[in-house]
């Protein structure tokens, strides 16, 4: 371990206990592509939030709805702040990975009964939220801490608005959907929307939770038998035997 002041300590990259990585997941250009298939869902789920709350006759929905699509606007335009600081001259790109999820987020919108309340709420919270959580909290994991630290910081806002999302919007549906019909209506949507869903690869197609590591694993431990060996074969090649 190195320790003090002087020329060792300055080659240093980081202090013993930093545990942050240094090299990430994905290239600029890679990362940029990611980002604006988050910007394009963000963006439209805030429209169809903002929407519903005209719409659906519940006043309780209505008032949960309406800073929930504030937030996700907001995640939106953070992502449309990244852009440029990665290198995309145009910070208003926002487009789907693929046509089959551009269709998934179609499906996801395309209640529009008043009565269809458990439709809308299950399609947001109990598939896309939840598949925002798993992607952003990969994506947290896997990318860079110090280059892509903006990319982080947000990434854990979104985060912790989105937790707090799904476990109110749960509440709800568990409040409003008391009946076996209804139920049964909220399982088969999902269902429907989900199978949608891993038809596209998810948000950013089908590398969404993969791509190539970068993150360099450390070498099968030598011990036992194996290590007293390499030991006892060390000061013989120091001393030519």
């Amino acid at each position: 371990m190195v320790t003090g002041y002087g020329p060792a300590r300055r080659a240093q990259p980081f202090p013993y206990w930093d545990r942050r990585r240094l090299l990430g997941e994905w290239t600029v250009e890679e990362s940029v592509e990611r980002i604006v298939h988050y910007k394009w869902v963000e963006q439209q789920l805030s429209a169809a939030l903002g929407g519903w709350v005209a719409t659906i006759p519940e006043l309780d929905v209505k008032a949960m709805l309406g800073p929930h699509c504030y937030q996700h606007a907001w995640h939106a335009d953070l992502w449309r702040q990244r852009l440029p600081e990665l290198r995309e001259a145009n910070e208003h790109r926002a487009e789907p990975a693929n046509e089959a999820f551009a269709e998934f987020m179609t499906e996801l919108m395309s209640p529009d009964d008043p009565d269809a309340t458990v439709e809308k709420l299950v399609g947001v919270y109990r598939v896309l939220v939840p598949h925002l959580l798993a992607v952003y909290s990969f994506h947290q994991r896997v990318t860079s801490d110090i280059v892509d630290a903006p990319t982080v910081r947000s990434l854990k806002f979104m985060i912790d608005d989105d937790v707090e999302q799904f476990i109110t919007a749960e509440m709800m549906i568990q409040d409003l959907a008391r009946t076996t019909k209804l139920r049964t209506r909220a399982g088969k949507w999902q269902t429907h929307l989900d199978v949608l869903l891993a038809k596209s690869g998810g948000v950013a197609g089908e590398a969404t939770l993969g791509g190539r590591s970068k993150i360099v694993k450390p070498g099968r431990a030598v011990l036992g038998k194996s290590l007293r060996e390499l030991r006892e074969a060390q000061p013989a090649k120091a001393t030519g035997k």
